[in-house]
């Protein structure tokens, strides 16, 4: 079984045999730059917390309905629910 080294950047680093899974690189980045453009917005531009909040939740249902739909759905269900919500209407 490899033995992995632990170093400062351990929190990065693929899952470990014992089943945990640790972010990515990419991931860890992501999350980095989203908060601190957060607390941009609050300090800097003087944008309300609640407001700032709002949208990081309106970007992350946004991001998690993008996601879905293009790895989860096939064309053929997109094209039925969309037929379906025209018809409806």
């Amino acid at each position: 079984m490899p033995k992995y080294h632990l170093s400062a950047s351990s929190c990065v680093e693929h899952a470990t045999p014992g089943g945990t899974r640790r972010l990515s690189g990419s991931e860890a980045v992501v999350i980095i730059v989203v908060v601190a453009l957060a607390a941009v917005l609050v300090a800097v531009a003087g944008v309300p917390g609640p407001d700032v909040l709002w949208l990081l939740a309106g970007a992350s249902l946004i991001a998690t309905a993008t996601i879905v739909c293009s790895t989860r759905l096939s064309f053929r269900a997109v094209r039925t629910a969309l037929k379906a919500a025209l018809t409806a209407v």
